[in-house]
C-alpha cells in the first residue's frame, strides 16, 4: 500500500522516499492534502559502528575498575579482617533514646564483613535522613522494627509486599490509559495543581508567622498563573503529543522492561563503584581503618572516579531513550512490526542501541558527565569556602548541565530513528528546529508536569493501598505499610512515564519531519495532531 513512500532496509528500519505530494494510497486518506518537500528529512544510516572510540573508551574504563578492585579489594577485606581491638563498626544499637557505637569489634568472616556493609549503608541513611530533619521519625521507626522483629508475620508482610507491587504495576499501566483518554484534563490539572501549591504554600506561611515563606508563597503563585495563562492554548498541542505518545507506548510495552531494568543496572553500578573507588582510595591513600591516610589522594583520581560514576549513569539512561526512540518510529513508519509487548520493534531498537549506536551514547553521555563531575566538586568546594566566584561557577555548571541534558534528549532521538553518530545527529536536530522556526517547543514541558502528577498520585494511591492491606491483615504497619507503599508507586510509575517522556520528544520529531506517513498509518490520531499543531503554533505549521 505504501511501497512508494517506504523502503525498508536489511535490519527493517524505514527509509522515507521524499515525495513532493502523496499518492492517494488509502480509502482514508485525504488526496487533497500536499506536503511540502522537507529538506532537513533524516535518512536511514547504513549499518556501522559509529563512534566506536568512544565505546571502546567506556569499556576500557569499566574493565580499569573491575581490575583496580580486584586488586585492591583483598587488601582492604584482610586489613579489616586482622584489627583485634582498635576497629570499630558503628554498628547500631538501641539505648537511651538514642545510636551508640559498639567498640572493639573484629571481622571474623565474610558474614560479619557483610554486616559492616549494611551497617555503613544504614548509616549514611542515617546521616541523609538527619540533614532533612526526619532522623527522629526514623528512629521511631527504628525502634518500631526493634519490637515488631519477635511479633512481626513474615507471612503476612510478604503479602504485603507483593500485594502492593501488584497493585501499584496495575496504577502505572492504568495510567497510561488515562493519559490517552483525558490526557488534556489531566494538563488542565496539573496547572491548577500548580497554582494550587503556591497559594497553599503561601497561607502556610503567613499563618505560622513566616513573613518570607508567605512571599514566597505569592511569588510561586503569580508565576503559576501567568504561566498558566500564557500557555493555556497550547494545551491541546501537548495533549495532542502525550496522547499519541501514549499509544505508541501501550502498543509496545516490552521497552517499559528495559526501564525497570536500567534502573535494576544502575543500583548494581552504585554498589560496584562504590566498592571500587573506596577499595582503591583506601590503599592508594594508606588509610587505616580508623579513616586516617597516610598518603595525599591526587585530585585527578577523586575527578575520574566522579566521572565514572555520572558516565556510567548517563549510558544506562540514554541507551533507554533510544531504545524507545526507535520503537516509536518504527511504530510511526511501520506500525505492524511494533504492534506488541516484545515486538521486533523493541527488540531491534535496543539491539542497535547496544551495537551500533553505543559509541554515539557513550560520547553524548561523556558531555553531560563532564559538566556534572566538574559541578559536584564546584559545589563540594563551595562548602569549605563558599565564596561569590565559586557560586558563580557552580550556577553556570548548573545552567550548562540542564542545557547539554536538553539538548541530548533531542540528538539522542536522531541516533535511535536513523542511526545517526552523535554529531550528525545533534546537526539535524538544530537544523530541523531552526528550519520549522520551532525552536520554542522545546522550552515548553506540560508533559512533564502531568508524568510528575500522575507519579505523585500513584504513589499517594499505593501508599493507601498498603496501609490498608496491613490494617486487613492486622499487622499494625500501617505507618510504614503507606511510605513504603508511596516509594514503590512512585518508582515504578515513574519509571514507566519516563518512556512516555521519550516517546514525546520522538513524536515531536517525527511529526516535524513526516506528517504524511503518519497520516497514512495513524489517521485519527493525525487528524488530531494536525489540528492542535495548527491551532498551537499557526505561524510556524502550515500543513
Amino acid at each position: 500500500m505504501k511501497s512508494n513512500l517506504i523502503d525498508k532496509t536489511q535490519n527493517n528500519s524505514p527509509v522515507i522516499i521524499h515525495h513532493g505530494h502523496l499518492q492517494n494510497t488509502s480509502n482514508t486518506y485525504d488526496s487533497s492534502c500536499s506536503y511540502p518537500e522537507i529538506q532537513t528529512k533524516g535518512e536511514h544510516q547504513p549499518r556501522r559502528f559509529n563512534d566506536a572510540i568512544w565505546g571502546f573508551l567506556f569499556y576500557v574504563h569499566i574493565g580499569v575498575l573491575i581490575a583496580a578492585t580486584a586488586k585492591f579489594l583483598p587488601i582492604v577485606v584482610g586489613q579489616m579482617s586482622g584489627i583485634q581491638n582498635n576497629y570499630y563498626s558503628n554498628e547500631f544499637v538501641q539505648g537511651d533514646g538514642y545510636y551508640r557505637r559498639l567498640s572493639p569489634s573484629k571481622f571474623h568472616d565474610s558474614s560479619s564483613l557483610a554486616s559492616f556493609a549494611v551497617g555503613a549503608v544504614t548509616r549514611s541513611l542515617v546521616q541523609v535522613a538527619s540533614s532533612a530533619g526526619l532522623q527522629s521519625s526514623y528512629v521511631d521507626f527504628q525502634d518500631r522494627s526493634l519490637q515488631d522483629q519477635e511479633t512481626g508475620d513474615p507471612r503476612g508482610i510478604s503479602l504485603l509486599v507483593g500485594l502492593t507491587v501488584v497493585g501499584a504495576l496495575f496504577l502505572s499501566i492504568l495510567s497510561l490509559s488515562l493519559m490517552i483518554r483525558y490526557a488534556e484534563g489531566l494538563i488542565k490539572m496539573s496547572l491548577i495543581f500548580n497554582i494550587f501549591i503556591g497559594l497553599i504554600t503561601s497561607i502556610a506561611g503567613f499563618v505560622i508567622g513566616s513573613t518570607e515563606a508567605g512571599i514566597m508563597g505569592l511569588i510561586i503563585f503569580a508565576l503559576a498563573v501567568c504561566y498558566t495563562c500564557a500557555i493555556w492554548s497550547r494545551i491541546p498541542f501537548a495533549a495532542a503529543n502525550l496522547v499519541t505518545a501514549s499509544t505508541a507506548i501501550k502498543a509496545n510495552m516490552g521497552v517499559t522492561v528495559f526501564a525497570f531494568g536500567a534502573i535494576i543496572l544502575n543500583g548494581l553500578w552504585m554498589v560496584f563503584w562504590s566498592v571500587s573507588a573506596y577499595s582503591t582510595l583506601f590503599v592508594l591513600g594508606g588509610c587505616d581503618v580508623d579513616g586516617t591516610c597516610a598518603n595525599d589522594i591526587p585530585a585527578v583520581f577523586t575527578f575520574l572516579f566522579l566521572l565514572s560514576l555520572y558516565w556510567t549513569a548517563q549510558v544506562i539512561k540514554n541507551v533507554v531513550h533510544v531504545t524507545v526512540a526507535g520503537t516509536v518510529g518504527t511504530w510511526w513508519w511501520t506500525p505492524l512490526e511494533a504492534n506488541g509487548c516484545c515486538s521486533s520493534a523493541v527488540t531491534d531498537s535496543h539491539k542497535r542501541a547496544i551495537t551500533y549506536s553505543f559509541g554515539s551514547i557513550c560520547l553524548g553521555s561523556l558531555l553531560v558527565a563532564i559538566i556534572q563531575t566538574l559541578k559536584s566538586l564546584a559545589e563540594s568546594a563551595r562548602q569549605n569556602d563558599d565564596g561569590i566566584l565559586k557560586c558563580i561557577a557552580d550556577c553556570i555548571l548548573g545552567c550548562l548541565e540542564t542545557i547539554m541534558e536538553i539538548f541530548n534528549e533531542w540528538a539522542f532521538v536522531y541516533v535511535g530513528l536513523y542511526g545517526y553518530n552523535f554529531v550528525e545527529a545533534a546537526k539535524n536536530v538544530m537544523t530541523l528546529f531552526k528550519a520549522r522556526g520551532w525552536t520554542a517547543i522545546i522550552t515548553d514541558y506540560m508533559v512533564d508536569r502531568v508524568l510528575l502528577m500522575i507519579s505523585f498520585g500513584n504513589g499517594l494511591l499505593s501508599g493507601g493501598l498498603a496501609a490498608g492491606i496491613s490494617y486487613m491483615l492486622q499487622l499494625n504497619l500501617e505507618g510504614i505499610a503507606f511510605g513504603v507503599g508511596f516509594m514503590v508507586g512512585l518508582i515504578l510509575t515513574s519509571v514507566i512515564l519516563s518512556v512516555v517522556g521519550s516517546g514525546v520528544n520522538t513524536v515531536i520529531v517525527c511529526f516535524a519531519e513526516d506528517p504524511a506517513t503518519f497520516e497514512i498509518n495513524h489517521f485519527d490520531l493525525s487528524m488530531q495532531m494536525r489540528s492542535s499543531w495548527r491551532e498551537a503554533f499557526p505561524n510556524d505549521f502550515s500543513y
